[in-house]
């Protein structure tokens, strides 16, 4: 049996709206023929060889993504079908976009009718709230043909991913305890309910990128930490090895710091007022998560001098629904 996805739009005023199947019980209906939402179109830069034939690729960007929803808003009467486009409208102003962003959210299901976690990609209204409108069996109508654009080509998880760098060095023991043994423990070794060890810093982890694009992290350090330091991604399948050099850094205990890596939004800030850009290395190498999995590490710290916490967070992208 098919199931059709779920698909909410919300609103750069928060408002959520259910684009639901035609005959569903919302007061929005997404019709057939929308598009837009598999495979973005790319800009592929080539030059061509002076004296051989054919030509190579150079570099390569995905374009700016535009959406089509066929739309059906419809109400019990007029007047309430009239709201329903006004609520709707008020939802999508492009001039309120730049404190914040409509969003698709879209959720595939599965066979057995099981729902797979959200994906989202934010928009704008572009064109198409114009339309025609009509009754039906007592229903009041209005079609439009809604199109959106999205400046960022890829579609997303609704949450970050957080990996932090930190291992249990213990394997987990049995809850229940041996034969004969008390089952509250007294000295925390014999009997149940043992105590595990704390999770301690580990300077490399293996990150897996679940996604299909390559994305790059942000860097969230807790002292104490005396640098410099190197933050390196081994090589993948797509990338060479990189390395982003700290040339100093000094955190005391508790202080922290946020590195931004991703283009167009790098920063690095801090709780204190030596840590920040200049600690970085002239013209930094900032990488990526390529998919599927990454080894990083942390290298070029002395003994001991390991921060209390450190985490990489980034925000998986997908080609598509």
């Amino acid at each position: 049996m098919d199931y059709a996805p779920m698909v909410t739009l919300e609103g750069v005023d928060g408002s959520q709206f259910a684009l639901s199947a035609k005959g569903g019980t919302g007061n929005i209906w997404l019709n057939k023929g929308a598009t837009g939402l598999d495979m973005p179109e790319w800009d592929v830069q080539t030059a061509e060889y002076p004296v051989l034939d054919g030509e190579y690729p150079i570099a390569v960007r995905g374009l700016a993504r535009e959406i089509f929803l066929p739309l059906t808003v419809w109400g019990d009467s007029r007047p309430q079908m009239v709201a329903n486009k006004r609520r709707l409208i008020r939802a999508l102003p492009p001039n309120r976009m730049f404190a914040r962003m409509a969003k698709l959210i879209v959720a595939e299901a599965d066979e057995s009718g099981n729902y797979e976690p959200q994906r989202e990609i934010e928009v704008y209204y572009a064109d198409g709230l114009q339309g025609d409108e009509g009754s039906d069996n007592g229903l009041s109508w209005g079609k439009y043909g809604l199109v959106l654009r999205a400046p960022d080509p890829f579609f997303r998880d609704r949450a970050d991913t957080v990996i932090s760098f930190a291992k249990t060095p213990t394997a987990p023991k049995p809850f229940f305890p041996p034969k004969g043994e008390a089952f509250v423990s007294k000295d925390g070794l014999t009997g149940g309910f043992k105590l595990s060890s704390d999770p301690v810093f580990s300077p490399e982890m293996t990150i897996h990128n679940p996604g299909e694009i390559s994305v790059f992290p942000t860097w969230k350090i807790v002292g104490p930490l005396e640098g410099p330091f190197n933050l390196v991604r081994e090589a993948t399948s797509y990338s060479p090895q990189g390395v982003l050099v700290v040339n100093s850094m000094s955190l005391a205990v508790g202080e922290f710091v946020t590195i931004v890596t991703t283009p167009g939004k790098v920063k690095v800030t801090a709780s204190n007022s030596s840590a920040g850009w200049s600690n970085l290395t002239t013209n930094p190498q900032f990488w990526a998560l390529d998919p599927g999995d990454n080894q990083v590490s942390i290298q070029g710290l002395n003994p001991g001098q390991e921060p209390s916490f450190m985490s990489a967070s980034f925000r998986v992208k997908y080609l598509g629904i």
